[in-house]
């Protein structure tokens, strides 16, 4: 693989928030630009009329009487053979093995229900799945020939409806009034709740934009539109395997361990200082250029070497060994999250920032690499960052896992179904896994769908002790990447530690 060019940005904990307008969506990617590729500008604006964008194309939906015509803008994935610096047309994409994909279930009727897994197909004593309520959405992954039911939350005995998954069809809709196109007929079927009528008419719109959405996308439109918003936070670009960027940071490794004292738990994380904490055990390296190297354009993959350092990853492992870990749960969209012995086999436990001064500063690294402003990524005074509306982080705690030989998490996404409670649609939109050990065998991360030219199998990377790996579970128009599914694989021989990072946009809800 050749490396054609390197862009080495600075940041300073600045927050680049991109304001959202109807007519105005702002998206922002860094990037270098290979000989053949259409690239991604550094800054790429789109205004009504514009054309500056060449992978955001508009998307224009009439809504009838009630909202008219409206227009958003869609990302459209490049031609697979920019992905080699090729010219569009002159490769062909490769059809993944792995069968596999996002599954979306939609309730439409005004009554809570609860969705099980038909693994036999007879129709009774399925596997449950997640609840919904009125006009809500859930989400699994699942294989064509699945089948499903939904019945009332409190009658798991009754089934309302079933279906049998399709291939590359994501959508299961349980809409009993379907057919009811007048106001007031629905109204009575929906106890007279207007709130549920208009969320109903919500849904309906989605579902037509979502026709339209695929028409120029070739993609499931798999967000809620309305609520739904282009990413506030950036992205790096990925215009071609084995694109990279350097990105420095002032937060640079510890090379020795700090003493017991020294390690105690922060009682604040101190805004953005220019004076480096326990300066005296790091490297006397003035800042730390951290690389990401693309791995994957579809979806956006990239692997950054020595991210940690020996110690900060030692540091890690001793917090989990000296934790008592949970056995690693599950959630279908956005439901409440359940232990799946099929699925997820891990065990784990979480870790705040506030832990020690290295944990700190690795969020701050973090932050770096990600070009937002680590005051995002904790509790904030009032005068930062007003615009959010809350002082919570937009990321969970890291989360740490452990995997012993033979364990695995299977084939998943990390974003949620988007629900129409909550306007921001806030949803996981960076996920960043820290390896914290040399596997001997096995424990690789794995991307089975994503979209290439050389293969059919999946990507897969290999876990080495220090390195980060970063992907983006939405695209830049603000609808959940599907292709970003990815496994955690069976560990064969040894073990496996590792931390995930998970931010939100553009809030953590």
């Amino acid at each position: 693989m050749t490396y054609h060019g390197r862009d080495k940005v600075k940041f300073h904990g600045s927050h680049l928030w991109l304001g959202v307008a109807a007519a105005l969506v702002t998206f922002l990617c860094l990037g270098a630009t290979p000989a053949f590729a259409q690239e991604e500008p550094e800054t790429c604006v789109w205004s009504e009329g514009s054309d500056s964008c060449s992978h955001l194309q508009p998307v224009t939906v009439d809504f009838g009487e009630d909202r008219g015509v409206e227009t958003y803008y869609s990302y459209v994935t490049p031609d697979v053979s920019t992905f080699y610096n090729a010219t569009a047309g002159t490769k062909k994409a490769k059809q993944p093995s792995f069968p596999g994909h996002f599954g979306k279930f939609l309730n439409l009727s005004p009554d809570p229900v609860r969705i099980y897994w038909d693994g036999k197909g007879i129709g009774k004593d399925g596997n449950y799945i997640a609840d919904m309520g009125p006009m809500e959405a859930s989400a699994t992954g699942t294989f064509p020939g699945h089948h499903f039911y939904v019945t009332p939350k409190k009658e798991p005995t009754t089934i309302l409806h079933k279906w049998t998954v399709q291939k590359d069809v994501f959508l299961m809709i349980y809409d009993p009034y379907q057919n009811i196109q007048d106001d007031t007929q629905l109204l009575q079927k929906f106890y007279q709740n207007q709130l549920l009528l208009k969320s109903y008419k919500l849904q309906k719109d989605n579902l037509h934009f979502a026709q339209e959405y695929k028409k120029v996308t070739g993609r499931e439109w798999i967000g809620l539109y309305g609520p739904q918003k282009p990413l506030a936070y950036p992205l790096w670009s990925a215009n071609y395997i084995g694109q990279t960027h350097i990105v420095p940071t002032q937060e640079t490794h510890f090379t020795q361990f700090p003493s017991m004292e020294e390690l105690q738990p922060l009682r604040q994380t101190k805004t953005e200082t220019s004076v480096r904490q326990l300066s005296q055990y790091r490297s006397d390296d003035r800042e730390l250029n951290l690389t990401l190297t693309a791995l994957s354009c579809a979806p956006r993959v990239f692997e950054i070497q020595h991210f940690l350092s020996s110690v900060e990853a030692d540091h890690l492992v001793e917090l989990a060994r000296g934790t008592t870990l949970s056995t690693s749960t599950t959630r279908a969209g956005s439901g409440e999250s359940r232990t799946d012995d099929s699925t997820r086999t891990s065990k784990n436990t979480w870790v705040y920032r506030e832990k020690s001064p290295i944990i700190d500063s690795i969020y701050r690294r973090a932050a770096d690499l990600l070009q937002i402003d680590e005051a995002l990524l904790r509790r904030r005074t009032p005068e930062e960052h007003p615009e959010l509306g809350n002082s919570r982080s937009i990321a969970e705690e890291l989360q740490l896992v452990h995997y012993d030989v033979g364990q695995q998490y299977t084939p998943h996404h990390d974003f949620m179904t988007p629900t129409n409670i909550h306007g921001t649609q806030a949803m996981r939109y960076a996920t960043l896994i820290l390896y914290l050990n040399d596997v001997e065998e096995g424990g690789e991360t794995s991307f089975p769908r994503w979209l290439n030219a050389e293969t059919r199998q999946q990507l897969k990377v290999t876990p080495e002790k220090g390195k980060a790996v970063l992907f983006y579970s939405l695209l830049p128009d603000g609808n959940p990447d599907e292709r970003s599914q990815h496994a955690a694989l069976p560990v064969k021989k040894g073990e496996k530690y590792m931390t995930n990072l998970w931010v939100w946009d553009p809030h953590f809800h």
